[in-house]
Formats: C-alpha cells, structure tokens, sequence
C-alpha cells in the first residue's frame, strides 16, 4: 500500500522539481551570454592612412560588427615607433587587443575573420590558397611601389637595391602586358570552379575581401601605379566579385564613411 501510493505520487513530485534546475541553467547561461558581452576586447588597429595592407582587416572587423579603434600614421611616425621598439616586426599593421601588440598582416587578417565569422574551418584550406595567390600578386608589386628589388630596408626604411629607369619600364611593361593578366586569369578559373558567387562557394571570407581591396584599387588606380586596369579585362567574373563586395551593406557604410573621412 505505502510503495503503491509512493509510486502513484511519483511523477507529480518529479514534475515539481523539475523546473529548478531547468531554471538555474538557463540563469547560467545567460549569465555567460551577458559575460562574453562585456568581455568584447578593446582593439585598435594601427596602420598607413591608405588601403594597403590594413584595409582587408578593417573590413572584416568592420562586417563582424567589431568596435575598433582605426588609428592611422604616417610613415614618420612608423619610423619613431620602430625606434621606440613598439614594432617587433618592423613594421605595420598593428593590432592592440586589450592593449597587448600583435603584428603581420596575414596573421591579423585571419584573426578577425575568425571573430566575424569570415574564416571557418571548414573554408580555411581552400580561403588560404587564394590568400596566396593574393600574396604573390602583391610581392610583384614591390618595384612599382618602390622602385628598387628589395623594398625597403627593415630599420632604417631605406630603399633598397634601386632599379635603373630602364629596369622600372620593363617591369612594368611585364606586369601589365603577362605576369598580372597570367595572375588573375588563375583567380578566375578558381572563383568559376567554386560556383561563386565567393571564392569559397556561397560564403564570404577574408579572401574575398583580401581581392575586393588589391583588384578594386587596379581598377581605380590607388593601390599601385603604372599597373592599367586592362590587366582585369578578361576576367569577368572576377569584376562582378569587386562590385558584389561593394555593395555588401557593412563594405559600402565603411567606404562611405571613409569617403567622408570619418571611417
């Protein structure tokens, strides 16, 4: 008789206690949701006051809706930093997360495309292939940008190892008439393989914005002199990738307010 009414009562005793520790986990996870929300690190970006190397990295802080401070400086006042020790590299950009210094740009990059979901695992592989390609695009530049072989030197800033003008001509002629057409030809043929409309199929990531930053400026001329944007012209797919990115609505309120120089 006592087990029998024990039994009966059973599931009625259950149904009350139930719903303590049902609350108490949802208490505790809204506390660690609160947590992680005031615990969003200070960060702030230093680098040149133009595109370069620190665009991609304020984009995709820019999309993962990531507060930062957009510090730019002059190549002055790299050379003092440098001298002051605060570069452990050499050279810009600098990411302060809560006020400790980390550098390199690739390294940068792909942190904040973890943060705003722009570099996932999944993606990495494939992202970081065309990171590379981006990356050997860019080191062609180095004798537009400075007119020597070796760019510049890591402490003084000195230019090193100067290409005569003759030297500077064929250069340039090599890169706007074979090496870049070459180049972004090969980007083509993977943004077609992958089925777009990114390099990594349906999502965007860091190397998507990595591209957007170097192509646009060819086509409009600010990233590197003597390069024509006829380097681009057979490459449709790769000109509809430049203007989807643009039209990205975080990609075209930071352009705007860069344009109104309050980025």
């Amino acid at each position: 008789g006592v087990q029998d009414m024990a039994l009966l009562h059973l599931p009625r005793l259950l149904r009350r206690l139930s719903p303590q520790p049902f609350h108490a986990a949802s208490a505790a996870a809204a506390c660690r949701a609160r947590s992680l929300s005031a615990m969003a690190p200070k960060l702030r970006l230093t680098y040149l006051d133009m595109k370069g190397f620190g665009e991609p990295i304020r984009l995709a802080l820019a999309i993962g809706g990531l507060d930062f401070e957009d510090r730019r400086v002059s190549s002055e006042e790299i050379i003092a930093m440098r001298q002051r020790g605060e570069l452990a590299f050499g050279q810009v950009p600098v990411l302060e997360i809560d006020g400790e210094a980390f550098l390199q740009s690739q390294a940068l990059l792909r942190w904040a495309g973890r943060q705003a979901g722009l570099y996932p695992e999944e993606l990495q592989l494939r992202c970081d292939a065309v990171e590379e390609a981006l990356v050997d695009i860019r080191r062609g530049f180095i004798p537009q940008w400075y007119g020597v072989i070796l760019g510049r030197d890591p402490i003084t800033s000195e230019k090193l190892v100067p290409l005569s003008e003759e030297q500077k001509q064929e250069v340039q002629q090599k890169l706007n008439e074979s090496v870049l057409p070459a180049r972004f030809s090969y980007l083509e043929k993977q943004l077609k393989a992958a089925g777009g409309p990114y390099f990594c199929g349906e999502r965007l990531t860091i190397c998507d914005l990595s591209f957007y930053v170097l192509a646009s400026g060819v086509l409009d001329g600010t990233y590197v002199d003597g390069v024509t944007p006829s380097v681009l012209d057979g490459c449709p797919l790769l000109k509809e990738l430049i203007g989807r990115i643009a039209h990205h609505p975080r990609v075209k309120a930071w352009n705007d307010r860069a344009a109104q120089g309050s980025a």
